[in-house]
This record gives structure tokens, C-alpha cells and sequence, in this order.
């Protein structure tokens, strides 16, 4: 995958938890137009893991024919079992998804066997290229590099991971058995611009989804080695995710996908609708970062 950005895209659904199809059509244009080089559909900022399994195929689909292989779209399907895993990709099995994104198990933590059983039970349930996403803070499990040099030397369709964990980076960047395409995505947002400058030039985050015009020119920015305005850019983006954790994370994420005209709910459906005073304070950041107009 050739350096740039790779938004997690959120998922616009209607009060009956149906997708807005519109609305995540117009996403996925703007941000291919933004110049994102690749697309995570049905990540964490997707609420993969909280939607009907009726209406997670047809999330996956419609992200894939909008995108028509404009960019590479990888499909998260995140979950607690390989049963639940199969049931999920298994409609999508002849699709053209670049991957499948797993996480490790999550609900409770996982030994390292564990986490390489499912791993590579997942590997198996597809003839799609897989990559791991290493969220600890959700899965309450740490996935190593060992675990991933050895997933690679026996997993065949193992391609990549999403981390946020920089030494790990480094230590398979240096390593001669790790495969020259091999993707790293950082997913770091507070250091992207530090970790660019050594060499991590992938960032993949929900907050990209709705921060096109910062994101946009924060990668130009690093082209050119125009540190300065990248990092002024990556405070914004920062400060509107701060923002949203402010004013609770999910429902502010919808606001601001409202706003920048994407109908539907993109947060899980036991949230509390926002309150006005929030739907401000977000709306003042938008226009502060240069995201909307005032």
C-alpha cells in the first residue's frame, strides 16, 4: 500500500439500525477525493463489533462497490469467537476486499495460545488476505512481535498489522524475515508526525473519517517535509477528537459527521442523544480546525 492516510469509516444507520446507504456512499467518495490511499470499513469508529449481522454485509458491500477498486478496502471483522468470525466474512467471500481486520478476541483476555489459535483459525476461514489490529485497550491482550513474526512464517495470507505501538515497528522494520510489503499501519494518531519522520508512513484512525481537509493537508504537508503545518494540523485533528471525548466520544463523532452532511446515527444505539450544549461545542471546534464553515 503506497503511503497516506486510511480512514476508519464510520457507519451511518437509521433509527431502526438499517445502513443509510446514501450516506456512506457520499463518505466514501469524499474521502477517496481526499486523497485517502486505502479504506477500513466496519472498524472500531465503524461500530463493527454492536451491528446486526443482517446489516454488517451489506455495510461491507456497498463500501466496496462505491469504492469500485479506486483504493483498497479492508472489512474489520472484529469478534469474540471463530464461529461468530465465519458467520460474519462468509457472505463476503467472493467480494473483492483487499482483507479482513481482526483484533483479538475480545470480551475477556486471551492467553498468547489463545490469541494465536484464533489468529490463525481466522486465517483459515478465508482465501482473503487477513491483518491484525492490536487494540489492548479494548481486547485486554497484547499482541507481541513475536506473535507476528511467527504469523508470518506460517500464515500465507497474513499481511499486515495496525498498531499504535512504535517499538514494535521498529523491531520488524529491522527484522530481514519480515517481507518488504509487509503493512504497517500506525495507528498512534498523537505521534504520527514523529513516527513518519522514522519511517511509518501509513496512518489508519476513525478521526481521519471526519477531518478530510486536516488530514489532506497534513499528508501534503509531510511530502514536502513541511513539519510545521503537519503538526499544526495533527493538533487539530487531536483537538476535535478531545473535544468528542469531552462531550461523549460516539454521539459527538455523529454530529460531526452530520455536519458535514452525512445523514444517520453513527454511533451504537444505546447512546444518549447529544445535548445542545455539546452539539455547539462540536460545531465550534469544526469551524476553529477549518473543517466547516462558520
Amino acid at each position: 500500500m503506497r503511503p497516506g492516510f486510511v480512514p476508519a469509516l464510520g457507519t451511518p444507520l437509521d433509527k431502526d439500525g438499517n445502513l443509510v446507504e446514501k450516506s456512506l456512499r457520499k463518505h466514501v467518495g469524499d474521502q477517496i477525493a481526499a486523497g485517502a490511499v486505502g479504506l477500513l470499513c466496519l472498524g472500531s469508529m465503524g461500530i463493527e463489533a454492536f451491528i446486526r449481522d443482517d446489516v454488517y454485509p451489506s455495510v461491507a458491500l456497498t463500501a466496496l462497490d462505491e469504492a469500485a477498486g479506486r483504493v483498497p478496502v479492508f472489512i474489520g471483522a472484529m469478534d469474540t469467537s471463530l464461529a461468530r468470525v465465519k458467520k460474519r466474512i462468509a457472505p463476503l467471500e467472493d467480494s473483492d476486499a483487499a482483507g479482513f481486520v481482526f483484533t483479538a478476541p475480545f470480551y475477556s483476555p486471551a492467553t498468547r495460545e489463545q490469541m494465536m489459535n484464533f489468529f490463525k483459525g481466522c486465517a483459515a476461514l478465508t482465501d482473503h488476505k487477513i491483518l491484525l489490529y492490536d487494540l489492548p485497550v479494548v481486547t485486554q491482550s497484547k499482541i507481541t512481535p513475536a506473535m507476528v513474526l511467527e504469523l508470518i512464517k506460517t500464515v500465507p495470507n497474513f499481511i499486515g498489522i495496525k498498531s499504535a505501538d512504535l517499538v514494535m515497528f521498529r523491531n520488524l522494520k529491522r527484522n530481514p524475515d519480515v517481507p518488504e510489503d509487509f503493512i504497517t499501519v500506525y495507528s498512534g494518531l498523537d505521534s504520527f508526525d514523529v513516527a513518519y519522520r522514522s519511517g511509518i508512513d501509513n496512518c489508519l484512525d476513525g478521526m481521519l473519517s471526519c477531518t478530510p481537509k486536516n488530514t489532506s493537508r497534513m499528508f501534503k504537508a509531510l511530502e514536502k517535509k513541511d513539519y510545521g503545518t503537519a503538526a499544526k494540523c495533527l493538533d487539530n485533528i487531536t483537538s476535535l477528537r478531545d473535544c468528542f471525548i469531552k462531550n461523549d466520544l460516539m454521539p459527538s463523532f455523529t454530529h460531526s459527521m452530520n455536519l458535514l452532511g452525512y445523514e444517520g446515527d453513527f454511533a451504537q444505539d444505546y447512546m444518549s442523544p447529544i445535548t445542545e450544549k455539546a452539539k455547539e461545542n462540536v460545531k465550534l471546534e469544526m469551524i476553529r480546525i477549518g473543517e466547516i464553515k462558520g
